[in-house]
């Protein structure tokens, strides 16, 4: 992205468990102060580029699809190279002491690894945010994201668990590079990460809830929606564009997720 995108939340009831303060995509951390201190909570995922995070004593390497949380009064340092990039959503709320610690996020444990399935959930979400759908946008994405830490509840991972997640992890960034590609299938995907079809799909059902076919044709409508609203191409070529040779196929797809025909969408999104 070329510029830094950044969103404040209007005002809420004060008895709302967690409310989003600022959603916002920063691509200028070399212009920012350090160390970055904050009066409240705030969940980043890096989107490109690589950093240096430093909090107390300890420091983190900081890749795409890494999180990392920041907690009131406790400053941190980046030290990022020139590409680097990441979105945020800053929070508060009374829920927010309490739910933290629940999925294992604390000050001394404010790193994760390896969520790049979150990007491009982040990356549509703040191009989609509006003044009127922005708490709900924002905090849904929030919740969203949160549900897959560690809730402490319970035994931790094994090391086949551990495994299994760090497969289906590079699954999905791969399916997440690659899906307008429209060669792209749990054929490939086994032929690639030399696994059984079968295998593959019961990991995206497992960890997503939806299977692998679901999966790609959401990411595929929602990279439709925003070549619609670019307005450079007609519909044939944004099927095309999305990894659909097969117009009808396409026009079916988009009818089921978005509850409007290619046509009627594109009237629709051009309004908006």
């Amino acid at each position: 992205m070329s510029e830094s995108i950044c969103r404040f939340m209007s005002a809420k009831n004060e008895d709302s468990t967690i409310q989003a303060v600022r959603f916002v995509y920063e691509t200028e951390c070399h212009s920012l102060t350090q160390p970055f201190l904050h009066p409240i909570y705030v969940f980043h995922i890096v989107t490109k580029g690589t950093a240096v995070f430093r909090i107390g004593n300890s420091k983190y390497s900081l890749k795409r699809g890494d999180a990392f949380f920041a907690f009131p009064a406790f400053p941190y340092y980046l030290d990022a190279d020139d590409e680097f990039e990441y979105i945020y959503i800053s929070f508060m709320g009374n829920g927010a002491t309490s739910l933290l610690p629940k999925c294992n996020i604390t000050p001394e444990n404010p790193y994760y690894a390896d969520f790049g399935f979150l990007c491009t959930m982040f990356e549509n979400a703040i191009r989609r945010i509006t003044p009127s759908n922005s708490n709900l946008l924002a905090e849904a994405v929030l919740y969203y994201a949160l549900s897959f830490f560690d809730s402490g509840e319970g035994e931790y991972e094994n090391d086949e668990q551990k495994n299994s997640s760090n497969i289906f992890q590079n699954i999905v960034d791969y399916v997440d590079y690659h899906y307008r590609e429209s060669d792209i299938s749990l054929g490939r995907l086994a032929n690639v990460f030399s696994y059984t079809e079968k295998y593959l799909s019961s990991l995206f059902k497992k960890n997503m809830q939806i299977g692998f076919i679901s999966y790609l044709n959401n990411l595929r409508i929602q990279y439709a929606c925003e070549l619609i609203q670019n307005g450079n191409m007609n519909m044939s070529e944004i099927a095309v564009a999305c990894g659909y040779s097969d117009y009808s196929y396409f026009s079916k797809v988009f009818k089921k997720i978005t509850g409007h025909s290619p046509t009627d969408g594109l009237k629709y999104l051009k309004n908006q």
